[in-house]
């Protein structure tokens, strides 16, 4: 098999090529709560707490003990491993019912080791679909140890190790199950920022690319004891645009949600008891006007809006160390007119737009911006270094790379093999440079190429080739020496 690639003039159309491409699985194709009791719960906890930015009143009433699990130097950095059960469980255990490993915050931490200086800390939430570490580590952790600065990774809940068994990869089955995820993510950065301070940590900022940087967002506006810096990238004011209008609308289990809001009379009782039924069939309401066909569509937008939209929580103690990063064309979250913009929320914070580009293109091709914004916001002059990174390849060899490593990964799961090890591939260019790629690890590195060969590596046989013509370029990095 093979196929020509070629990038969409439009930029913000890229953003609709991956979410056709790489997106298989259907979100929230359950239910709009896995009982609809669970919203109302929630919505209670956000109103007496998280929107009156008191969330570290709960954490404080009852400290989570942390369990370091790993701790260990390789070449300088130390590496720590740990979890602590989420606070948000001490609401309600019914928020957690998918699983114990839920509750558990898992968490990674890279640190300059002994006897080097360090330049305060980040904590970087994952983006949508973000199931590991290595994203975040190669794109972010990576440049900033350079320059003495620490990091740690935390996994979102219903993600990677926190993920239900039901669930197929982060491809979440509720709708309430997002906003169990962010309630959780405030109280456990409220701990984590803490914790950090503790050990001795400072200054301390917290980051986060799309969904990442958006629920960084929700932390920073809890966290209000001592400064803390925030750099949401990618993200911006209220997710409800993004479910209902960007391109992650199309991936949403619509038909299953209409049919659970017309028959299940628990969920309309909780409907009517929040307000939210009123606002649905409020013809002024923005829902209404945007979606005066779909009732589904209307629900999702006010529940989108109850509980993520920045409004609705104070603005952060200190917007001078706030640094935002936009893309001018974002497919994915689009800045409607309907929700407020983050300058009128936030006086004073540094907003920064990258003209004429995506959500996707934006986040492959825009990491040195987004570690100078991070730097910026922590107080340190020093500039990222110029360093090679995946981040680095010019971004139609990423777009390449991704659908080549997805096809083998989606090709395993439908063989019902069970692999020794996981599968890697083989890119080999007309000049006899190759890359090497796996799921679990990275892309190592190679020279010109005009036209690469995707094959697979030894492992379970899949008679699958793809052929990508690409930008010729010259990577000035050596061909075996792995990102």
């Amino acid at each position: 098999m093979s196929a020509s690639l070629s990038l969409p003039s439009n930029r913000s159309q890229l953003d609709i090529l991956f979410r056709q491409t790489l997106i298989f699985s259907k979100m929230f194709k359950k239910s709009w709560a896995s009982s609809p009791e669970i919203l109302k719960i929630l919505y209670q906890h956000s109103c007496d707490y998280a929107f009156n930015g008191r969330a570290l009143e709960l954490v404080e009433r009852n400290l989570p003990k942390m369990f370091i699990e790993n701790d260990q130097v390789r070449n300088g950095i130390q590496i720590q491993e740990g979890w602590f059960v989420s606070p948000m469980n001490d609401i309600s255990s019914r928020f957690f019912e998918s699983g114990q490993n839920v509750s558990r915050a898992f968490w990674r931490g890279y640190f300059p080791g002994p006897n080097r200086k360090r330049n305060g800390l980040i904590i970087h939430l994952a983006p949508t679909g973000d199931d590991t570490y290595w994203r975040r580590y190669n794109g972010f952790v990576k440049p900033l140890l350079a320059l003495g600065v620490s990091s740690i990774l935390l996994q979102n809940p219903f993600y990677g190790e926190r993920k239900p068994s039901n669930q197929f990869r982060s491809s979440l089955l509720n709708v309430s199950d997002l906003f169990v995820m962010g309630g959780s993510l405030i109280l456990e950065c409220c701990f984590l920022t803490r914790w950090a301070r503790e050990q001795g940590f400072s200054p301390i900022g917290i980051s986060g690319v799309s969904m990442g940087g958006h629920m960084a967002s929700l932390a920073v506006t809890n966290i209000r004891d001592k400064p803390v810096s925030l750099i949401p990238l990618l993200s911006w004011t209220s997710a409800s645009p993004v479910f209902t209008q960007g391109a992650l609308a199309e991936a949403i289990g619509w038909k299953e949600l209409s049919d659970e809001l017309e028959t299940n009379k628990e969920l309309e009782k909780v409907l009517c008891d929040c307000g939210w039924l009123t606002m649905m069939e409020d013809q002024t309401h923005p829902a209404y006007k945007l979606f005066p066909k779909s009732r589904a569509h209307r629900l999702m937008w006010i529940l989108m809006d109850a509980f993520t939209n920045l409004a609705n929580y104070p603005a952060p103690v200190n917007t001078d160390s706030i640094r935002v990063v936009v893309a001018e064309d974002d497919a994915y979250v689009p800045r409607s007119s309907y929700i407020p913009d983050i300058s009128d929320l936030w006086p004073g914070v540094s907003v920064s737009c990258i003209p004429g580009t995506g959500h996707v293109g934006a986040y492959l091709g825009s990491h040195k911006l987004f570690q100078e914004k991070i730097l910026e916001a922590i107080g340190y002059s020093v500039p990222a270094p110029e360093t090679t990174t995946l981040m680095d390849i010019p971004l139609s060899h990423q777009i390449s790379f991704a659908l080549a490593r997805l096809r083998v990964r989606n090709a395993m799961e439908r063989s019902n093999e069970k692999p020794r090890r996981a599968p890697g591939i083989e890119i080999t260019s007309n000049n006899s440079q190759c890359y090497r790629a796996g799921p679990a690890h990275g892309i190592a590195r190679a020279n010109t190429t005009t036209l690469i060969e995707v094959q697979r590596l030894p492992g379970p046989i899949f008679t699958d080739k793809i052929v990508f013509e690409l930008v010729k370029t010259e990577l000035q990095v050596n061909s075996t020496q792995e990102l």
